[in-house]
């Protein structure tokens, strides 16, 4: 604003409502749209009423935030002067969105006692926070983090989304001694944590209260101890009252935790949970049984669209398989760092392959598997031998490996040549022009083997320029990076 006399008015002198204007424009800007609405759906036949259009978009806050970003909303803005920030608390909105960090330099707790206070009646999340990596270790969190779930306890009757990502696990609140009653609006609660050391044992005045009671929850991911906690109290996961989970994820889950219990048990209590989206097990080593041992009367098999398994071991995998629909067929599978075997694997629309060092295992499952689109990286174990699977059928049953593979992306994995790479590409081309590929209008290039349409390989093989052309003529979308 320019006044008479030439110069500009400071923004520190802007008036109240104006400035509001501005910092709910702002906020708007920042959150994500979910969808519009006709603000006049309701008026019958012809109207002349004065609902604004604008007033139709649905928005949220968005998801792909960087929640450690100094310039996150409120708190860039909140922060500019005392002035601001008591300007913004008037705002119920900007409120519904708590970053609570507890490091080295962590929220106060007055003014999250403020802002809770704040977001008045409103529905929000808290996203509790440790900007450290999990290099040194932070003895104070664990006090910071108790802090600050104190703060949020007499709000959590309204809080929709909940999580955790801490540094140590020993950090992470007891579910039992700090939950209780209903929570009718959480649908996320997250509980994850970079370093997973010893819980200590729970003394105090923190009893065990009675089992809370989450009826909408529909994401969850626990830590190991955090499984246990709540495993040891039976009740809990009988009350999370869902149809059908977005996300379900236990991570470093062993015996240290609960020392009785088996991968029947826990996946018996997984299957309680009903349907699945999303299936996450990190690291999960408990005590398996054969077959032939397994109880009489279990009555679930897995149910999931997604799946991602880490760090398990060979006989984990191969019980994991037996509770599995064979007629499972996966939108996207991870497989990370496990002991591999010719179970366990579903057919998926994506297969990811990280970090396997032996060919052995690797060869023990690509001829078995069909995936359109397929990722290694960090396999040390890849190499051409696993590559000759891909490039001709199975000797014995004639089916190839990966048959309706479209796209492909090899990362870090330096044991593969370009000759056979060269290999793969054409042996494919050939094959489904033999099946009529290019030429039969009713071929089914979904189904049925087709040229590979996409290959990127990344920090594996050097690429002559020579190389470089023939590939670009033989794949529609190639790259690589040396």
């Amino acid at each position: 604003m320019s006044p008479a006399g030439g110069g500009y008015t400071p923004i520190a002198l802007l008036p109240a409502e104006l400035l509001l204007i501005i910092l709910k424009t702002v906020y708007v800007d920042t959150r994500q749209c979910v969808m519009m609405i006709d603000p006049h759906i309701l008026c019958e036949g012809p109207c002349d009423c004065k609902l604004d259009l604008n007033e139709g978009y649905l928005t949220k806050w968005n998801d792909h935030d960087d929640l450690t970003s100094p310039s996150a909303f409120p708190y860039a803005l909140a922060s500019v002067c005392k002035r601001w920030y008591d300007l913004m608390l008037l705002v119920p909105e900007f409120w519904t969105r708590l970053v609570i960090f507890v490091d080295s330099q962590p929220i106060p707790i007055a003014d999250l006692r403020a802002q809770l206070s704040a977001s008045r009646d409103c529905g929000f999340e808290a996203h509790i926070i440790n900007r450290k990596d999990a290099i040194g270790e932070d003895c104070m969190e664990r006090d910071r983090v108790q802090a600050v779930v104190e703060a949020l306890s007499p709000h959590f009757h309204r809080c929709e989304r909940l999580t955790f990502d801490v540094m140590h696990n020993s950090s992470i609140p007891s579910i039992r001694r700090n939950f209780s009653g209903s929570y009718p609006h959480l649908k996320e609660l997250l509980m994850e944590c970079k370093i997973h050391d010893s819980k200590p044992q729970e003394v105090g005045e923190n009893e065990v209260k009675a089992s809370p009671l989450f009826p909408n929850l529909d994401r969850i991911a626990l830590t190991g101890s955090a499984f246990a906690d709540s495993y040891q109290n039976p009740s809990w996961f009988s009350k999370i009252e869902t149809k059908k989970l977005e996300l379900c994820k236990i991570s470093h889950l062993s015996p240290i935790d609960v020392p009785d219990l088996t991968f029947f048990n826990f996946v018996s209590v997984l299957g309680g949970l009903g349907n699945m989206i999303s299936l996450e097990l990190k690291h999960v080593d408990l005590p398996t049984l054969p077959v032939e041992d397994l109880p009489d009367g279990w009555d679930f098999l897995f149910d999931f669209n997604r799946l991602h398994l880490e760090g398990l071991k060979k006989e984990t995998f191969q019980e994991f398989e037996y509770f599995t629909s064979p007629l499972l067929y996966l939108e996207s599978q991870t497989i990370r760092a496990c002991e591999l075997t010719d179970y366990g694997i579903r057919h998926s629309y994506y297969l990811g392959v990280q970090d396997i060092n032996s060919t052995e295992e690797l060869l023990s499952f690509v001829p078995t598997l069909s995936c359109r689109c397929v990722s290694f990286e960090s396999c040390g174990g890849l190499n051409d031998a696993v590559l000759e699977c891909l490039s001709r059928p199975d000797p014995v049953t004639g089916e190839w490996g990966f048959e309706t593979l479209h796209d492909l992306s090899i990362s870090n994995s330096p044991e593969i040549s370009v000759q056979g790479l060269k290999r793969l590409v054409k042996s494919r081309i050939v094959e489904a022009s033999a099946r009529g590929y290019g030429k039969d209008p009713n071929y089914d290039d979904f189904e049925e083997i087709t040229p590979v349409a996409s290959l990127h390989i990344s920090h594996c093989v050097d690429f002559s320029s020579k190389d470089v052309r023939w590939f670009k003529r033989k794949v529609k979308n190639f790259s690589f990076q040396s």
